[in-house]
């Protein structure tokens, strides 16, 4: 193996692309180069320990801590979002949650122009990711876990998945239990595909060590040792380079510059990007691929010309409220103020018996249909809202009817799940007028408010938003970021379902059993409304709480050209030889809930389809 020269030259040893690393070079006669932007962090502690997720977001050592431009729709409010920088990518920093997409939203794949992208294809292999251990009989019973299934566990895959053996903390029962008793059960195992109700998820939390399993553990520590495997860290990318002289430009190599030198690698067989969302139509933008006016602007010499490259961004935007609860319920608040006595504890108890507060992620939520949306009135008023936004919806590029059809037609259906409302057992600081809120979607009381007394907080995130944005270049310098613009609540069905999903708090909070642990007339989070049964209400905080769950996808779409694309459904680039895309950008949709199953899923498949493609064994 040349030490310039691989068969495989990936772009990114995040998430994706240590998955088709380690399984392409399974082969010993194939060669393959892993090109990270970011360091080696596999063994720090903040990273290990699972609670430590939120602590680490924005943190420069581990985070790209990327910003959005001001959200029109959220008051021009700047929203954080956190993407992994660092070997491992965004699965060694994300909140640990191990859901499962849905069969209609991998279906709708195919049926947009991608054959042989549907459940039946895909789901094995969210199961070939990862191994999920069964729950003691003790958890299994308090965390109401009967709706798993053997059939769908994932039981040799290199991810370890596992659920909390916390069995003192009555929160996430009574969760369950209000959310089934307001009448969504959990209906299924999550990676059946056919999944809705409130449930308790898995976490991607090794069972022994209780530390968190993330794609440098699970899949790069068995092959780094392997002589055709050769990973590079601190190396950012300038540009893939191209031969032009042919009819179709064909991928040679990248440009790297590492160490403050100038590197190009030759790839005899295929570049692979796995970037990221942001990362990805970057690094194409900067090597001529996109749109030819914005490249012309920055002086790029245009390859091919595709103005789809980084567009159709989607992300869940989240919303929050939060209610104090009653005297002697634990939650995480006082970890969130730093309390030593807190800290002192947990970190004990972790340490001791690797449980406590600090051996889980976020666990607790729900993918629900949206109730207004459900029922006896439920269609009469999905027609009328449909009807009442038709006028006022933007129309966001050639995706767009493709888009609406799939989201009106889950939006009708009782038995899809449109919305992922979760719980977190501390008070939330959502709701800042400036970039002051850093990273924290759902937790720590802002030191300017410093909340007092212990609360929950509910969040409501919508999974198929129809808002779609962008994320492009602004300069030909690959040190600078991109201009990224998820366009939040701009479509005005989005704010509408955001709303009354944000609504539905107040319904369960008001139902037992977890009406009995919060407090009567208790606080709530800063500046929320006393009462968001008020439809106009709930849109105001729906908005001003507004950010990120941090699940972006879609900016280099899997899509036939005229459709949006920018890859087919070999995930070739469109138009050029030899450059192919791995990562969270191809899906074409936004996911049903967290996006780390699908992108490991989406990985694997890859690999198979490289192997396939070369004849690799």
């Amino acid at each position: 193996m040349s030490d310039s020269t691989f068969d495989f030259v990936i772009v990114g040893g995040g998430t994706a692309g240590l998955v088709v690393a380690a399984r392409l070079s399974e082969d010993p006669n194939t060669s393959v180069l892993v090109l990270e932007a970011g360091d080696v962090h596999t063994d720090d502690p903040r990273i290990r320990t699972p609670a430590f997720w939120l602590s680490v977001l924005g943190t420069p050592d581990f985070d790209w801590s990327y910003r959005t431009v001001p959200q029109k729709s959220l008051g021009n409010k700047v929203v954080p979002l956190s993407q992994g920088k660092l070997l491992g990518g965004s699965s060694a920093i994300n909140g640990l949650a191990f859901v499962a997409n849905s069969k209609a939203a991998v279906d709708s794949w195919s049926a947009f122009g991608n054959p042989g992208w549907d459940w039946d294809t895909l789901g094995p292999y969210y199961r070939k990711s990862h191994t999920r251990a069964p729950p003691s009989e003790a958890a299994a019973n308090h965390l109401r876990l009967s709706y798993l299934q053997e059939s769908a566990r994932g039981t040799d895959g290199p991810v370890q998945v596992s659920f909390p053996e916390e069995v003192s903390d009555p929160i996430p029962a009574a969760w369950v239990d209000t959310v089934s008793a307001l009448g969504f059960p959990a209906s299924s195992d999550p990676f059946s595909g056919d999944f809705s109700g409130g449930y308790v998820n898995a976490l991607s939390v090794d069972p022994v060590s209780r530390t968190r399993s993330d794609a440098a553990t699970a899949y790069l520590e068995p092959a780094k040792s392997r002589p055709n495997l050769k990973i590079v860290t601190g190396a950012l990318v300038e540009k893939v380079v191209f031969e032009s002289s042919g009819a179709v430009p064909k991928t040679v190599g990248v440009q790297v510059k590492h160490d403050g030198k100038t590197i190009t690698y030759k790839a005899n067989k295929e570049v692979i990007l796995a970037a990221g969302v942001f990362g990805t139509p970057k690094v194409l933008e900067l090597s001529g691929v996109g749109s030819r006016t914005l490249l012309e602007s920055l002086g790029i010499p245009v390859v091919v010309d595709n103005p789809n490259v980084g567009e159709n961004l989607q992300d869940h935007p989240c919303s929050s409220i939060s209610f104090e609860v009653n005297d002697g319920v634990k939650t995480l608040d006082a970890l969130s103020r730093q309390e030593p006595e807190a800290l002192g504890a947990a970190f004990v108890q972790y340490q001791t018996s690797k449980s406590g507060p600090f051996a889980v992620g976020n666990y607790t939520g729900s993918l629900l249909p949206v109730p207004d949306f459900t029922g006896h009135d439920g269609k009469s008023t999905l027609d009328k809202v449909l009807q009442q936004v038709k006028g006022a919806a933007p129309v966001y590029g050639p995706f767009t009817p493709h888009h609406d059809a799939f989201v009106h037609s889950v939006l009708g259906n009782p038995a899809d799940s449109a919305a992922n409302i979760f719980v977190y057992a501390a008070c939330a600081n959502t709701d800042a007028t400036d970039e002051s809120v850093g990273a924290d979607v759902m937790v720590r009381s802002s030191d300017s408010d410093a909340t007092p007394g212990n609360y929950l907080t509910l969040c409501a995130a919508l999974l198929f938003p129809l808002s779609r944005g962008s994320s492009h270049i602004t300069s030909a310098d690959p040190a600078t970021k991109p201009s990224i613009d998820p366009r939040y609540l701009d479509h005005p069905l989005d704010l509408e379902v955001q709303a009354r999903l944000l609504r539905y708090t107040e319904t369960i909070i008001r139902a037992e059993p977890l009406k009995r642990f919060i407090k009567p007339n208790g606080r709530r989070s800063a500046r929320a409304p006393a009462d968001l049964s008020d439809l106009e209400t709930a849109k105001e905080h729906a908005k001003r709480t507004a950010l990120s769950c941090w699940h972006p996808t879609s900016t280099c779409a899997m899509l036939p050209l005229e459709c949006g694309g920018v890859v087919d459904p070999q995930l070739h680039v469109h138009g050029i030889e030899g450059l192919r895309i791995v990562d969270s950008s191809i899906i074409p949709l936004a996911t049903r809930g967290n996006t780390q199953t699908t992108v490991y899923a989406v990985a694997e498949r890859a690999a198979d389809l490289i192997k396939k493609q070369y004849s690799l064994y």
